[in-house]
């Protein structure tokens, strides 16, 4: 269990990071998705497929629109979904 939650916490700061680069880089709607995922990881207290889910979607409309390899953020949200497929795994 005890892994499991620095997981949860390295996911939750890899997240809260990528959030102040996304609203520096005016991707507000990207931000306030993953402030979002936060809060609901927040709830839980643990990982759960439907926040894999939640990032993946961002992660999609950001490379949908041609945001994502330029944002400064994609490699916080790169490490966050990674470590949630660990979570889950």
């Amino acid at each position: 269990m005890e892994h499991n939650q620095k997981l949860v916490f390295e996911i939750r700061s890899n997240l809260k990071n990528s959030i102040h680069f996304l609203y520096s880089e005016g991707l507000d709607e990207h931000a306030k998705q993953v402030a979002n995922l936060v809060n609901q990881i927040d709830g839980k207290g643990f990982i759960t497929s439907t926040h894999k889910a939640s990032l993946y979607s961002t992660l999609r409309m950001m490379l949908e629109s041609n945001t994502y390899s330029k944002s400064l953020a994609s490699r916080s949200l790169d490490d966050a979904y990674e470590l949630i497929m660990k979570a889950l795994s």
